[in-house]
């Protein structure tokens, strides 16, 4: 009898062994980091991705370090970067000359409120450059392309050297300079800064959450008339929150661009939320889903089983102040907690996350940092254990192809059947973490149409195309 139960506990074991979706790579001894964030970057242009974690450690002592991943140069590089705490993290190529630089917000090494350039130098290093920008603590920074200049501009909230709760813009010109222009937006702290497509007019919006200087949790959208001008956008249906976070993406794939949220509300306890949107800048709460209630942690749409559809990942606190790490698996538009993607996987909260294919295998990774439940500082970084890549279609309303799959020069052909389709039908194409990323329409006078995708970075894309009622997505592959 003991052996055929040690059998069963055997076979289980395999099991459970078998069925894990991520395991951590610990290649590389990483730095924990609180109040900070994390972010991969692709400094060399070769695909795969080095990491930057920037933030306290476990001592509170100020660190920054940038990993390498690469066989020839695994672990902590010799780049020299500010340590920094209370930091935020932001990606962009600042000069154009296609080649990811950064940002760092927070207090520096001599604990003064600092934003740092650092620009890629093509070479793998980086020269640091002081920007005239006022740095924060207990806030957020962004960078996008607010007025379609095609140069990168800067939203940074928090508290400033004078203890006051800001949140100002900053438009790049074309000597490089960052320029204070007027905004609506409302000063707060630990809050989120989150761009992206409200309206689906073209333009980026601004959804900003905090604490405000009327000493309460606020959410508001601003709508942006496409020159970075901004117009606050009341009723919008979506939870006043701080401690927060926030993620964007068209998940029902209905054409506009939905909200995850997650943060302490109005009543300050741990909410969780998703919202719809509905085509008229206004958001819809999803009551169909069960989420965990969580704070102070990260939020993402992502396709993390690689089907094609946009999953949910959410880390942070709950009410009891404990950390967690959920998965939650999209089946038919219907969230289902995934306990097997969640076997390993330790929980934090004042975290950060991040998702890349950072060893270009074809399927998403990630890197988590913040405390977990013994109150240390980590960063993790868990491998995507899934077996094979899929470009098979995901719907079959429309037959096309795409060819070639993966391409190396970034053009991707169409072929389709002409009296399947309207006079007019629209290609999107998204990035993993559901952002869009490229759109145009197709006159479908010819069976054979080629898409110039020059201004996307390698990765994995997924390309939707609708017609009238009928919409089909496939998943290709830049080189």
């Amino acid at each position: 009898m003991k052996k055929l139960n040690l059998i069963i506990l055997l076979l289980i074991l395999v099991q459970y062994s078998y069925s894990q979706q991520f395991t951590e790579n610990t290649a590389i001894g990483l730095q924990g980091i609180i109040y900070g964030e994390n972010a991969w970057l692709n400094i060399d242009n070769n695909g795969k991705d080095e990491l930057l974690v920037s933030g306290y450690d476990s001592d509170y002592n100020n660190t920054s370090g940038l990993y390498s991943y690469q066989s020839e140069n695994i672990g902590l590089t010799t780049t020299n970067i500010e340590a920094f705490s209370n930091a935020n993290i932001s990606t962009l190529d600042y000069n154009s000359d296609g080649y990811m630089d950064f940002i760092i917000n927070g207090y520096n090494s001599n604990d003064e409120e600092d934003v740092i350039l650092y620009i890629n130098d093509t070479n793998g290093s980086f020269v640091e450059q002081n920007l005239s920008i006022p740095g924060t603590s207990a806030g957020k920074m962004q960078t996008a392309d607010l007025n379609n200049d095609g140069l990168s501009d800067v939203i940074i909230t928090g508290v400033d050297a004078n203890y006051n709760y800001i949140a100002k813009l900053y438009l790049q010109n074309n000597d490089g300079d960052f320029i204070e222009t007027t905004a609506p937006f409302f000063g707060n702290s630990y809050g989120s800064i989150l761009t992206f497509d409200a309206n689906n007019d073209g333009n980026l919006d601004v959804l900003l959450t905090g604490f405000s200087n009327n000493y309460e949790p606020e959410t508001k959208l601003y709508i942006n008339n496409g020159n970075a001008v901004f117009t606050e956008k009341t009723n919008t249906g979506i939870a006043n929150i701080y401690f927060s976070s926030l993620s964007a993406a068209d998940y029902d794939n209905d054409g506009d661009e939905d909200v995850l949220i997650s943060g302490f509300n109005s009543s300050y306890i741990p909410y969780t939320a998703l919202y719809n949107n509905d085509g008229d800048q206004g958001f819809i709460l999803n009551t169909e889903i069960n989420l965990m209630q969580l704070y102070w942690g990260s939020t993402s749409f992502v396709d993390y089983d690689n089907d094609g559809d946009l999953d949910v990942f959410i880390s942070g606190a709950d009410v009891n102040t404990l950390p967690f790490a959920k998965f939650y698996k999209n089946e038919n538009e219907e969230f289902i907690e995934d306990l097997e993607a969640e076997i390993g996987i330790i929980g934090t909260y004042i975290s950060s996350a991040n998702w890349s294919d950072y060893d270009n295998d074809g399927d998403l990774d990630f890197v988590l940092s913040g405390l977990d439940g013994n109150n240390d500082a980590i960063t993790k970084v868990y491998d995507n254990q899934q077996e094979s890549l899929s470009v098979q279609d995901f719907t079959s309303n429309i037959e096309f192809g795409i060819y070639p799959n993966p391409t190396t020069n970034k053009i991707v052909n169409l072929v389709f059947d002409e009296s399947k389709l309207l006079a007019l039908s629209k290609v999107s194409i998204y990035s993993t973490i559901g952002q869009k990323v490229f759109e145009t329409d197709l006159n479908n006078n010819t069976s054979n149409k080629a898409l110039y995708l020059n201004t996307l970075n390698e990765g994995i894309y997924l390309l939707k195309i609708s017609s009238g009622d009928f919409t089909t997505t496939k998943k290709i592959i830049l080189k």
